[in-house]
């Protein structure tokens, strides 16, 4: 759906992240964790396309969601900048979500720095259905470890590690010595990924990853965001919009 909001606050974690709360009613009741906006807070035609977010979290009761991101660019400063009742358009919610199977009993959440975005929405949901969650984020500071508090307020076994020396799923790794899990959601570089896919070979547990890509529509019709997946054998494009943002971590071709 295309709404019009404005800004709830925006926070501003450093010069490089801040987290916007936004006016979104309808979003907030119908998004599930994984899906992402496509949001539009400038006036002109410069920056021409609309921009992605995940889903940071939702607020049913008070109507809003949240976005936490990282100035890179020309669009996220203009989103740095906006101000408490500033306007917002949004599109969403878009792309596919987390599949957390009646099945599932324990789950990994892992991520680094803003590919951690969606994860707090996955875990709020998880523990919703009692679904033990165990959270593994890395970042480059301290500071970046999105969500700490919540996690653990929401009884999320939570692993954080600025310690560029290790991948965070080691520390998933060691869990999984003595741990079963049900399966792992990842969001972060190829590597972090395939890191996952190892160890489900290992260990025997679904995998699901949230991609990220630029986009130019948001609704799969620019065809913009394509990459090649791999399902049981062949080979084809699929849409990160639209196909996506999640995909098994099997069929990921890199």
């Amino acid at each position: 759906m295309y709404i019009d909001s404005q800004v709830v606050s925006n926070y501003e974690i450093d010069k490089e992240y801040g987290r916007v709360c936004l006016e979104a009613p309808e979003i907030a009741a119908s998004a599930l964790p994984g899906q992402f906006v496509m949001m539009k807070y400038w006036q002109g035609l410069t920056p021409f396309f609309m921009r992605p977010f995940s889903i940071n979290s939702t607020d049913n009761k008070n109507g809003t969601i949240e976005i936490l991101y990282k100035v890179v660019g020309e669009g996220t400063a203009i989103l740095k900048k906006l101000q408490k009742a500033d306007k917002v358009q949004i599109l969403g919610p878009l792309g596919n979500s987390f599949p957390l199977k009646e099945n599932f009993k324990r789950i990994a959440i892992i991520g680094r720095g803003v590919g951690a975005a969606p994860m707090r929405f996955l875990a709020e949901y998880a523990r919703k259905k009692n679904v033990e969650a165990h959270v593994f984020i890395s970042a480059a500071r301290p500071e970046f470890l999105f969500d700490t508090t919540y996690f653990q307020t929401i009884e999320c076994q939570f692993t954080g590690s600025c310690d560029d020396r290790r991948l965070v799923t080691s520390y998933f790794e060691e869990e999984l010595t003595h741990t079963h899990f049900d399966a792992a959601y990842v969001c972060g570089s190829k590597r972090l990924i395939g890191d996952v896919k190892r160890l489900m070979d290992q260990y025997g547990f679904e995998g699901y990853a949230s991609l990220e890509a630029h986009m130019a529509c948001g609704v799969g019709a620019c065809k913009g965001c394509t990459i090649v997946i791999n399902e049981e054998g062949t080979e084809r494009f699929a849409r990160v919009c639209k196909e996506g943002p999640i995909f098994p971590v099997r069929n990921l071709v890199y």
